[in-house]
């Protein structure tokens, strides 16, 4: 799971107001392997077009989804129950753990981190 270290950073993690992508992606079978790019981007679109009137969200956001996608073209693939995902841009933050059992596929964009599903995990 992920070090206790590592979640107390994305617990106090600052984007300084800035967008934050939180994206938990179940990759436990092929199938679910082969849509997580897809579903992630499909729930990205959809904050994306929350934010058209503001070019910088929309920069912000469309930044994250090419990184986050990336990682799922390339990376994100491999033989795991599931994957978290935590991106913020704009800080040059970024980082992606594997998760033992598949989550529900989340994605939420904010100005923290959604460590919920994770912190469920835990108890």
């Amino acid at each position: 799971m992920i070090p206790h270290r590592d979640l107390q950073i994305l617990q106090s993690f600052d984007s300084h107001g800035r967008v934050t992508v939180s994206a938990y992606l179940p990759l436990d079978t092929p199938q679910r392997r082969e849509s997580a790019y897809a579903d992630f981007m499909r729930e990205m679109h959809k904050y994306l077009e929350a934010c058209h009137h503001q070019p910088e969200c929309q920069e912000a956001v469309k930044e994250d989804m090419e990184i986050v996608g990336l990682y799922l073209k390339t990376n994100g693939h491999r033989h795991q129950g599931g994957v978290a995902i935590f991106s913020c841009a704009a800080e040059l933050f970024w980082r992606a753990y594997a998760l033992p059992i598949p989550p529900a596929t989340r994605v939420e964009v904010g100005e923290k981190f959604c460590l919920e599903p994770l912190l469920k995990g835990m108890t």
